[in-house]
C-alpha cells in the first residue's frame, strides 16, 4: 500500500481538490543570505530571513469521470477548474494551499499549509486526448505586510490652575495576549485550513505556539498552531505566555 497525498487550494471560500495527483511536485525553500569579501578574512555569509516558499507541479484535469487516476469523488469539469484558477490569479486572490500526506498505514505525516498567490498557470490540450486539459501551476507564498493599527486611550486634560497630583496604584499585570509566537494550551479539533473544511486532529491540553493569525470574519478557524499542525478557534486556546 502506497502513501497517500491530497492537494487542495481554498480560493475565495471555495475548496478546489485537484482530481489527479501529479507524478512529482516541488517545494522550494529559497534563502536570501548575503555574502561579502572582507580583508584578512575572505568570503563570509550573513544569514537573512528565508525567501518566499514556492510550490509547483504538473498534472491534468480529466474530461472523463471514469478516469482511473481520479483521486476523490468531487470531480468538476476541466473548464470549471481552469476558470476558478484563472479568476483567482486575475483577481490577485490569496489562496490557502494545502498538501496533506498520509503514510501506507493511514497515519498523518505532515502538511504543507501556506497562504499563497498563483504565480504561474499554463494549460495544454493534446491531440487524441479530447476533453483532458493538462496544466502547469506554481504557487508563491504570501506574507501579510499590512501595518498593525493600535488605538491608544484618550487621556483627560485637567483644567488650568486645578492640577492635583495623585499617586496612582500600580497596574496589575496584563493578561497574556493572543499573538503570533504566543505559548498556548489547545483543546479541541483543528483543521487543514482556516475555513474548517477537513479536520486533521484533536488537541487535548496540547502545549504549543501560535504560528499565524488571519483576522477575517470568513475564517471560522483563524489561528494556526504548532507550525503547520492545524487551524483552530481562538476560544479553544488558553494563552500561557
Amino acid at each position: 500500500m502506497r502513501n497517500k497525498y491530497k492537494f487542495f487550494a481554498d480560493v475565495g471560500g471555495n475548496t478546489i481538490e485537484f482530481p489527479v495527483n501529479p507524478k512529482e511536485y516541488t517545494v522550494s525553500y529559497p534563502s536570501d543570505h548575503k555574502t561579502y569579501d572582507i580583508l584578512d578574512v575572505g568570503e563570509i555569509v550573513v544569514p537573512r530571513l528565508p525567501s518566499l516558499m514556492e510550490v509547483s507541479w504538473e498534472s491534468y484535469f480529466p474530461g472523463n469521470g471514469d478516469d482511473p487516476l481520479i483521486y476523490g469523488h468531487d470531480r468538476e469539469e476541466p473548464g470549471d477548474y481552469v476558470d476558478a484558477l484563472l479568476e483567482a490569479r486575475d483577481n490577485k486572490e490569496i489562496c490557502d494551499l494545502v498538501i496533506s500526506r498520509y503514510d501506507a498505514r493511514g497515519s498523518r505525516m505532515y502538511d504543507t499549509n501556506i497562504s499563497a498567490v498563483i504565480d504561474n498557470f499554463e494549460t495544454t490540450e493534446k491531440g487524441g486526448e479530447s476533453g483532458d486539459v493538462y496544466y502547469k501551476i506554481k504557487f508563491r507564498q504570501y506574507r501579510n505586510y499590512s501595518p498593525i493599527r493600535i488605538k491608544l486611550p484618550q487621556s483627560e486634560q485637567p483644567a488650568a490652575g486645578n492640577v492635583q497630583v495623585e499617586e496612582q496604584p500600580r497596574p496589575l499585570s496584563a493578561a497574556p495576549e493572543l499573538r503570533v509566537g504566543a505559548s498556548v494550551i489547545a483543546n479541541g479539533t483543528y483543521f487543514s485550513s482556516s475555513y474548517g473544511d477537513k479536520p486533521t486532529g484533536t488537541a487535548n491540553n496540547l502545549s504549543t505556539t501560535v504560528s499565524r493569525i488571519i483576522p477575517e470574519a470568513s475564517r471560522a478557524y483563524p489561528i494556526l498552531i504548532g507550525g503547520n499542525r492545524g487551524w483552530i478557534k481562538a476560544d479553544q486556546l488558553q494563552v500561557t505566555g
